[in-house]
């Protein structure tokens, strides 16, 4: 009788047949979430092969005619009672502030460069103050009222989410509370000057110097003259500058939807296009990354627009948008520092 000698086969221990396991499951979820997304990365690339270059200029055209547009907003904020800027010198300083606005200096981080490099320009402390805020609340308020006739249309689309309108009322929210506080303290002038006197010690105080006084008087004295003006009518040419701003935004990313043969009418390019934006100024993740492009594609997506043909049109715009103002802005910063008004 022969017997077989040969080993028998060991079994593998309890460790390596959970490893193998866990292997298994996470290739299979690999395969679950990859698979489907495969013909969308191909019809990704086949849309970005047949982008029609023609559109693609006109949209980075409309995204230079909307940073002119920041510009006549700032100079038509400070030309009042103050030194002159350009247009083109106004859209360099904007373009500049909001790229350390978004790298994480925020919005005082914004409004401060913006202060700096105005002042740079001769133009007075008051005037210089009152610019450097005024139009990140113009822009933002503008941006509010084309958010809001996107949420309308969605509404009667019957495409609308109870996030979306969370959202658009928690910046409504802000804004509100923002520019209410602008006015509650222009209207008690008298506080104003505490107000402004305390903030200087503080960062005298910061700065090991002592606060100067007269200088403080003077801004406050600039930063008034300069909200009368506007009271009395000056606000129309800054209100212009931020509308068009935002239309000629608006404009760049329909010419993507062109360039890729996908143009949608203005209602649904509206419908997606202000919400994201305003949740994006909400988070404090740089230039709101992520946020934007998630939402602004989930939404046209929802409105019949391919998803391909979405991600490709959203990305290239905020190509446009964001990523080449802010890398030049970078850019500009230390030309704007060291360069007076000339």
């Amino acid at each position: 009788m022969e017997v077989d000698l040969e080993p028998v086969a060991a079994v593998p221990p309890k460790k390596k047949v959970r490893r193998y396991l866990l292997l298994l499951l996470l290739a299979g979820l690999a395969v679950y979430f990859f698979l489907p997304r495969l013909a969308l990365m191909q019809h990704t690339l086949l849309v970005i092969s047949t982008l029609r270059v023609p559109f693609v200029l006109l949209a980075l055209g409309a995204q230079l005619l909307s940073a002119l547009s920041n510009g006549y907003l700032l100079r038509s904020v400070v030309h009042r009672g103050s030194k002159n800027i350009s247009i083109v010198d106004g859209a360099l300083v904007i373009t500049a502030s909001n790229s350390v606005g978004s790298l994480g200096g925020g919005v005082l981080g914004t409004a401060g460069m913006a202060y700096l490099f105005l002042r740079r320009r001769g133009v007075n402390p008051g005037a210089a103050g009152l610019g450097g805020w005024l139009f990140i609340c113009l822009n933002v308020s503008a941006l509010a009222v084309f958010s809001l006739a996107g949420l309308v249309v969605l509404i009667f689309l019957k495409k609308s989410s109870g996030l979306l309108a969370a959202g658009f009322t928690l910046v409504g929210l802000t804004l509100g509370a923002g520019v209410g506080a602008l006015v509650w303290i222009l209207l008690h002038r008298e506080k104003l000057h505490a107000i402004a006197t305390g903030i200087a010690r503080f960062l005298a105080r910061v700065r090991r110097k002592p606060p100067d006084e007269s200088k403080i008087e003077t801004a406050i004295g600039h930063l008034l003259e300069g909200w009368d003006a506007l009271v009395e009518g000056g606000w129309r040419g800054p209100a212009v500058g931020a509308v068009l701003c935002t239309s000629f935004d608006m404009s760049a990313l329909g010419f993507f939807f062109l360039a890729a043969g996908y143009p949608v009418n203005p209602a649904v390019l509206l419908a997606g296009y202000g919400v994201p934006q305003l949740l994006g100024k909400l988070t404090v993740i740089l230039g709101g990354i992520g946020v934007v492009e998630s939402t602004m594609v989930g939404l046209y997506a929802l409105l019949g627009v391919p998803k391909a043909a979405a991600i490709v049109v959203v990305l290239g715009y905020r190509l446009l948008s964001f990523w080449l103002p802010t890398l030049s802005g970078i850019a500009l910063v230390p030309y704007l520092e060291h360069r007076g008004s000339g």
